[in-house]
C-alpha cells in the first residue's frame, strides 16, 4: 500500500557532507553523504573552517529546489559561512585553492529549511530551556502561515494535529515555504 503522508524531522549536522578534512586546490572533497532529507526538503550548505579561509572559494554543485543542477560559488571566511541557495542534494564541493586548515561541511537548522509544495497536517516539537518559535513563511508572498511560540522548558513537548486540509505551504508548483526554527530542540512535521 502506498501513502502520500510523509514526515520530516528538521535538524542540523555540521559534518554531514564532509567530516573534518583539508582541501586541495581544484580537487573535490570526498562526500560522506549527499542528501539530508527526501520529498524535496532542502537545506543551505554551511562550511565551518578551523583556520581562516578568506580569499578562497568553495564551488558547490548539486540539485536545487527546482530539480535542476545548481552551482554556487561560496566565498571563504574565518568563521562559518553558508550558501545562499537551498540544496536538495549535493554532488560535489571543490575548493579553488588549498585550504589553510581542516573544514567540516554540513547544514545548519539556523540557516533555514526549504519545504516544497505540500500540506502540513501535524507537527511535534520538543522545546528547549529558552522560549522559541517555529515559523513557516510562503516564499512568493512572504505570508506567514504558521507562527508557533514554544515555551522555555527543556522538557515541554507538544503534538499538534492540523484539521481538514492542513496548511498549504505554497500556492503553485515551484513555489515553496521556508521554515525558521529558533530555540527548539526538535521538530517533526507530518505532510501530505
Amino acid at each position: 500500500m502506498n501513502s502520500d503522508i510523509w514526515a520530516v524531522t528538521f535538524g542540523s549536522d555540521a559534518d554531514f557532507y564532509v567530516t573534518t578534512a583539508s582541501g586541495t586546490a581544484s580537487t573535490p572533497f570526498t562526500l560522506a553523504n549527499t542528501q539530508p532529507e527526501y520529498h524535496g526538503v532542502a537545506y543551505k550548505v554551511t562550511v565551518t573552517p578551523a583556520a581562516d579561509e578568506t580569499g578562497k572559494n568553495f564551488v558547490i554543485v548539486g540539485v536545487g529546489v527546482d530539480g535542476n543542477e545548481l552551482t554556487e560559488t561560496l566565498a571563504g571566511d574565518s568563521s562559518a559561512f553558508t550558501s545562499t541557495n537551498y540544496f536538495v542534494s549535493v554532488t560535489s564541493i571543490t575548493p579553488d585553492a588549498n585550504t589553510a586548515g581542516n573544514v567540516t561541511i554540513g547544514y545548519a537548522l539556523s540557516a533555514g529549511v526549504y519545504l516544497p509544495l505540500t500540506r502540513i497536517k501535524g507537527l511535534y516539537y520538543v522545546a528547549s530551556g529558552t522560549a522559541g518559535s517555529i515559523v513557516v513563511t510562503k516564499a512568493s508572498s512572504s505570508q506567514t502561515i504558521l507562527n508557533l511560540a514554544t515555551p522555555a522548558s527543556a522538557t515541554a513537548t507538544q503534538d499538534i494535529m492540523i484539521p481538514a486540509n492542513g496548511l498549504r505551504t505554497a500556492d503553485t508548483v515551484g513555489d515553496y515555504s521556508t521554515v525558521a526554527i529558533t530555540n527548539v530542540t526538535s521538530v517533526t512535521m507530518m505532510c501530505a
